[in-house]
C-alpha cells in the first residue's frame, strides 16, 4: 500500500530536505505546508491525499496538542518531530510517534514504519 506524507514544517530548508528524502525513499510526498493554518487548504490542493503527517515541533503547546488531536480524530498517522526538550512531553501526551532531531533517514524510515506498518518502503 502506498503511504503518501505530509511535511508541515515552518523551516523551508528542513521541509525541502524531507521531502526530497521521503521521495527518494519510494513515499508518495504531498504538498508541503509552513504552519497548521495552512493545512486544510494544502490538503484539499494536493493530487494525493496523505496518510502520515511528519510534523515539527515549533508551536505552543497547547496548539500542537490541538492540532495532533484534530489530526488523530481524522485518521492520520502522525510523527512529531523535536527536540529532546521540545516537543516529547506532547507526543508521549498525544501517545504519537516522536522523532528526535537530529535523525537519520533509517530513523525516519522506521518512525513512518511504526505508524503505517504497511507501508512500501524501498529496499526492505
Amino acid at each position: 500500500m502506498t503511504t503518501a506524507i505530509m511535511v508541515i514544517s515552518p523551516d523551508d530548508s528542513l521541509r525541502a530536505s524531507l521531502e526530497s528524502i521521503l521521495h527518494q525513499n519510494g513515499f508518495t510526498v504531498c504538498l508541503g505546508v509552513r504552519e497548521t493554518g495552512a493545512f486544510r487548504h494544502a490538503l484539499d490542493a494536493s493530487e494525493t491525499s496523505p496518510n502520515v503527517i511528519l510534523f515539527d515541533y515549533w508551536l505552543s503547546r497547547s496548539l500542537s496538542i490541538d492540532f495532533i488531536t484534530s489530526l488523530k480524530r481524522q485518521g492520520f498517522g502522525v510523527i512529531l518531530m523535536g527536540t529532546h526538550l521540545l516537543g516529547k512531553d506532547v507526543a508521549a501526551l498525544e501517545q504519537v510517534f516522536f522523532l528526535e532531531k537530529p535523525f537519520t533517514q533509517i530513523e525516519l524510515r522506521d518512525a513512518i514504519k511504526a505508524v503505517r506498518p504497511e507501508s512500501d518502503l524501498n529496499g526492505d
